[in-house]
């Protein structure tokens, strides 16, 4: 059950994260904005306009579910073992450096983005960087807030 918590939670975080780049992209404002990964062409195809914007969304909430699924897997496991505090935002910050570097040079290429997404963009790897660091801190946020006074 922890799990599927942790990855709505991850989810819900980077549908937040999202808002600003989801409302300026419905009024036609604004295109290519940060934090989500502009997917151009999947496995050969050529993606419109439209489903460029609705890749990425699907991609960066995809990543943030993740982010919290292996959060907690660090947690549960006991795998912490530099800071030995879970749900520290130092915690926080070690799991999100170790899943991007995971996401960067392992996922990435499997999928075709290239070594740190160089495919789909130069910065890519800083979207994504950032990206995991404000999700850090928002869940960071999160757990703080809800946490028992007792922990």
């Amino acid at each position: 059950m922890d799990y599927i918590l942790a990855a709505t939670l991850g989810t819900l975080v980077g549908f937040l994260i999202a808002m600003p780049a989801i409302i300026l992209e419905a009024s036609r404002r604004v295109k290519n904005l940060p934090l989500l990964i502009d997917v151009h062409i999947w496995h050969g195809y050529r993606l419109k306009e439209g489903e460029v914007f609705a890749v990425g969304l699907l991609l960066h909430l995809i990543i943030s579910a993740c982010y919290g699924l292996v959060y907690v897997l660090f947690v549960e496991q006991g795998w912490l073992i530099v800071t030995h505090a879970p749900f520290s935002i130092l915690s926080m910050a070690l799991v999100a450096g170790l899943f991007w570097l995971f996401l960067n040079f392992v996922i990435f290429p499997l999928i075709g983005f290239g070594w740190i997404g160089l495919k789909e963009g130069k910065t890519v790897w800083f979207e994504t960087l950032i990206s995991l660091g404000v999700e850090g801190a928002f869940l960071w946020m999160l757990i703080q807030y809800y946490q028992p006074w007792y922990f």
